[in-house]
């Protein structure tokens, strides 16, 4: 988004503008349009910093583009359905070669309703003329662009926004944001460069059973659209787009990770205020040869200002695909794939090695056995009878997409041990469909039941170490405005809860039990519920820590590109109980993005102490960058942690004791 400032005195005429400031006093109107300084502070061009999750600002290569300003004013006259806007100040451009702040000075008629109409977009280097869209009509703004190579432009990202001043005698100093007026799809692959596979190097989207937006009225902020067919056939608008296959496009966010890269994205004009269903055929190929083909047909709802995310093995044969949609701004929507695509997996028993105790996990389908047979895999006894300890080891990656997954659930005694080897669980999704009961209770009264203890272990007890999970979605549906059940009926995503929410839930219930985890982590995490105060302990590895008591430790762990929302969040562990003692070391967090419901108990590391007696943080380094965000609205806070390692501790804080900490700038 783009911060505006606006700075406004009375004045005497309508018609008059002028590009240099004016001299205050009566009669002016001085226009400051501005970047706030943390989006100027984050703003980077196509290359080290750029991500598809952000739109031009990020991405676009200012060597090649200028960004254009341009302000209009409108008088209002008239109320209810006799208003009225007379444009009396006709679009006044401003274009700068980076992302800068740009002033305007004008004369208003003080005592008057006046609508300021601002619309940002890019244009050629050097150039100020239209571009991707025809403007010479604020009322009736359009796309210019043919299809042919559509996709895959970050350059067509525009911002706009409208806001009613009344212009007074002692006149206005307001703020503006810029949004979107669309929608950013984009497609994420998750299996590039595996097998030794050939891989895409152009792709086509065909749009059908949707409506397509044609036109945006900025000043009212409407939309118009037409109706695409039903049948795929009979549409014969497709687009399209190209890749370098030799280097991504992109370096952060998922583009980070070996095996995924954005492979399309796409601007989409979106109505107003709803979601809309949208379909479409994606089609991959390496020059004119097909490698792979998917037909979205289900409803995926798209928003003004939403980044709605189509991510999977979607180059392989058999891909699964996850949807998504983090708009980045004012809501937080995710779809898994098993709405739509869901995979038909058969669990099968991995083979138990009796003299060493161990599991070996081989395949995804061995891997999906652990849910429901979990117990009986780790109750293990030796000749005399005692519980004794088991190992279960993988031996290869797991990727499951297109599975609804369902948490591992352990508690207590006996505890076991995971070793990933150095491998990594990948592609996860889920949806609140399956979790423990969880009863929530004042004095003993049952408040309420929830879905809880939610990740790929709901809860685990034990011994983890050298594992990689990657690609891990907690969807909440409550915002799901689109989905219907068999008769048509609206689908109540409304009580889908992520309660202690991480890629490991809930772990060191009571200090008599084991919770190490040594060499693990957690990357491209997306954590969302329903709305409301429900939604707690959430962390981007794991969610809750119990009391601990010396065998509860967090040792090189890390947690990179972490999107959480909730109260009592941190970018690593979201609560910690504490009193007995947990050690965190070595460990560390980046890029995190955290949706504010409250204001306590939050940070990019650990969200919140119960207790700090004997717990200790050991040369850990916190995160230089790291976001909260009101989720009410989708703005940046001034929210600042009680500390870079924590963001509150309720009780026995001088006792919580932190060494060597790593100053970052």
């Amino acid at each position: 988004m783009i911060g505006f400032c606006l700075l406004l005195v009375a004045c005497q005429s309508e018609d008059l503008f002028t590009d240099a400031p004016v001299a205050a006093g009566e009669g002016n109107v001085n226009f400051t349009v501005s970047a706030p300084d943390l989006l100027q502070m984050t703003r980077a061009t196509l290359g080290e910093n750029s991500n598809s999750m952000h739109g031009g600002i990020t991405n676009v290569d200012f060597a090649e583009y200028d960004l254009r300003y341009q302000l209009a004013v409108y008088r209002i006259d008239g109320e209810g359905e006799n208003i009225s806007y007379t444009q009396v100040i006709s679009p006044q451009k401003k274009v700068v070669d980076s992302y800068q702040a740009v002033n305007y000075s004008l004369r208003l008629t003080p005592n008057r309703n006046y609508k300021f109409v601002v619309w940002a977009d890019f244009v050629k280097q050097g150039t100020d003329t239209d571009l991707h869209y025809e403007t010479g009509n604020f009322e009736n703004i359009t796309c210019i662009d043919d299809v042919d190579k559509q996709l895959n432009d970050e350059s067509r990202d525009a911002y706009f926004t409208t806001e009613e001043i009344t212009v007074g005698s002692d006149g206005v100093m307001k703020d503006l944001i810029l949004k979107r007026p669309f929608a950013k799809l984009r497609v994420v692959a998750t299996d590039w460069g595996v097998y030794n596979l050939e891989m895409p190097d152009n792709f086509k989207i065909t749009y059908y059973g949707c409506k397509r937006f044609t036109n945006i009225n900025a000043v009212t902020g409407l939309s118009e659209g037409t109706d695409l067919a039903t049948d795929l056939t009979a549409v014969t608008e497709i687009y399209t787009g190209s890749i370098d296959k030799s280097q991504k496009d992109y370096a952060l966010g998922y583009d980070k990770s070996v095996n995924n890269r954005t492979l399309t994205v796409d601007y989409l004009m979106t109505d107003a205020t709803e979601q809309t269903p949208i379909h479409f055929k994606f089609e991959a190929l390496d020059g004119t040869s097909l490698i792979s083909s998917h037909d979205l047909k289900t409803d995926i709802p798209i928003q003004r200002n939403w980044l709605t995310t189509v991510m999977g093995n979607i180059l392989t044969t058999d891909a699964q695909l996850t949807i998504s949609i983090d708009e980045n701004f004012e809501n937080d929507w995710i779809d898994a794939e098993e709405w739509w695509n869901p995979a038909v997996i058969e669990p099968k028993e991995p083979v138990y090695d009796e003299s060493t105790r161990t599991y070996h996990i081989y395949t995804r389908e061995e891997f999906a056995w652990l849910p429901d047979n979990i117990l009986d895999m780790i109750t293990k006894k030796d000749e005399s009878g005692k519980s004794v300890n088991v190992s279960i080891l993988l031996e290869n990656d797991i990727d499951m997409s297109g599975v609804e997954w369902k948490p591992i659930y352990t508690s207590g005694e006996p505890t076991y041990t995971v070793d990933g080897q150095g491998h990594t669980l990948r592609n996860f999704s889920l949806n609140g469909k399956f979790g423990a009961v969880y009863e929530y209770q004042i004095w003993g009264i049952t408040l309420g039941k929830y879905n809880a203890y939610t990740g790929v272990w709901g809860k685990f007890e034990g011994v983890m170490k050298n594992l990689t999970f990657e690609n891990i979605t907690i969807n909440g549906l409550a915002d799901d405005e689109v989905h219907t059940d068999v008769d048509g009926n609206p689908i109540d995503h409304s009580k889908e809860y992520a309660y202690f929410a991480g890629c490991v839930g809930y772990t060191g219930a009571n200090y008599s039990t084991v919770a190490q985890f040594e060499n693990v982590h957690a990357k491209h995490i997306h954590i969302k519920a329903s709305t409301g105060l429900t939604t707690q302990n959430v962390g981007g590895l794991i969610g809750w820590i119990g009391v601990g008591g010396g065998a509860t430790w967090l040792d090189n762990c890390s947690a990179k590109d972490i999107y959480l929302t909730g109260y009592q969040a941190g970018g690593l562990v979201g609560q910690i109980v504490g009193g007995r003692g947990v050690a965190i070391k070595n460990c560390q967090t980046e890029n995190i993005h955290i949706r504010l419901r409250s204001r306590s108990g939050i940070s990019g590391f650990i969200g919140q102490y119960n207790d700090g007696a004997g717990s200790k943080i050991e040369n850990c380094v916190y995160p230089v960058h790291v976001e909260y965000i009101d989720d009410k609205n989708g703005v940046l806070t001034d929210y600042e942690p009680a500390n870079n390692y924590y963001g509150s501790c309720s009780k026995n804080k001088d006792k919580l004791v932190i060494t060597a900490p790593i100053t970052l700038p």
